[in-house]
């Protein structure tokens, strides 16, 4: 008798076993993690990449900025390179840029303001690393001995030439003038313009209180008096750029930035939150000064009090900012932002330094007449 067979093609039929289906799985989760973790990681490299290249341009730009005005420190000032501010009985010290929450100005009895004024440590403290401040004075080549065709106590006219109401020779409130008589010259600040009679006024209350007409000595009413009477000869006016760099930490606590300013930036209201970034994320700016003195010439000098006496780098004398012929920068700037990730959360940082010679200092045009 023949027996019933059975259908045997679901007992033959293939398939996954449970181990098999776990080994796979655990088999693509490794070489998915790998294939995630290098994407990842090449993410995080192209991140670090951009964010270096960005880090390093601005620290650039803003050291390239700073060398291009160094080069023209001092030049068309006399051969000093300082000029005169208001002094003597009746005066009042004359305020100086600097960053948010600082109030500077010269020594009481200064007589005047130098080509480089240096105020070591006198910036913010980032990363428990007090930042240094740099103010500096320079003659606009565009402006530099023009004639004058009156000069009173508060105002000047302008003799026929330059137009001072467009174009490069432009004048408008807010500038600084160096007025210069002989070997006198006294430091000033325009208030007001008149293109049609060509008249500059500097009246009181200016920004940085240059205008002090009832000071005994070192304003344009003692220049007026001074032998010998103003003539074309003997009087001329320059256009002169006071130019401040130092970091500003306050703007933006995570985002500390270089500044430029010129002037105070404002011809009547003095205001340290004035001026322009012109480098984000920088974090450091340390200065140092090579000195002329005829003897030891010291180098990387602070201009710290103790160099300013007798004490310091320039013992047994005193330093003189007049005598500062080359300048050290050291500029750190570091990356915008940490990243997304933690592999990312690193802090990059570089470090550009430069040394420039003040050519408006260090070189001296012996055949040309400098009072």
């Amino acid at each position: 008798m023949t027996q019933p067979t059975h259908d045997t093609r679901l007992s033959n039929a293939g398939g996954f076993s449970l181990i098999e289906v776990l080994v796979s799985m655990g088999i693509l989760t490794i070489i998915l993690g790998a294939t995630l973790t290098g994407m990842a990681n090449m993410m995080t490299s192209q991140e670090m990449v951009l964010q270096t290249a960005a880090m390093n341009n601005s620290t650039r730009s803003g050291a390239d900025l700073m060398v291009r005005d160094l080069l023209q420190v001092g030049s068309g000032l006399p051969s000093a390179h300082r000029v005169t501010i208001p002094n003597g009985a009746g005066a009042t010290q004359v305020r100086l840029p600097g960053p948010p929450g600082t109030n500077f100005t010269t020594a009481v009895g200064d007589l005047w303001v130098d080509a480089v004024i240096a105020r070591p440590g006198a910036g913010p403290v980032i990363n428990g690393v007090p930042t240094d401040v740099l103010s500096m004075l320079m003659a606009d080549n565009t402006f530099l001995n023009v004639t004058l065709s009156a000069v009173a106590s508060t105002s000047v006219d302008i003799a026929a030439g330059p137009n001072i109401a467009t174009g490069p020779d432009r004048v408008s409130p807010g500038q600084l003038m160096m007025i210069s008589k002989g070997s006198l010259t006294t430091l000033v600040q325009v208030t007001a313009v008149n293109t049609t009679t060509r008249r500059l006024t500097f009246g009181g209350g200016d920004s940085l209180n240059l205008n002090q007409s009832g000071a005994a000595s070192g304003n344009l009413v003692a220049l007026n008096a001074a032998a010998p009477a103003n003539s074309a000869a003997n009087t001329n006016i320059t256009r002169v750029r006071m130019i401040t760099y130092y970091l500003d930490a306050t703007t933006d606590v995570r985002h500390p930035r270089l500044v430029r300013r010129i002037n105070n930036g404002n011809p009547t209201t003095f205001s340290n939150t004035l001026g322009t970034a012109v480098a984000m994320d920088i974090e450091n700016l340390q200065l140092s000064y090579d000195i002329s003195n005829g003897t030891s010439n010291p180098g990387n000098v602070k201009m710290a009090t103790a160099d300013l006496l007798t004490t310091g780098a320039c013992a047994p004398v005193a330093c003189s900012a007049n005598q500062i012929r080359k300048v050290n920068i050291a500029l750190t700037g570091r990356n915008r932002t940490l990243g997304n990730n933690r592999r990312s959360m690193v802090a990059l940082r570089n470090t550009l330094q430069s040394q420039v010679a003040l050519r408006g200092m260090a070189f001296v045009d012996r055949y040309r007449a400098n009072p």
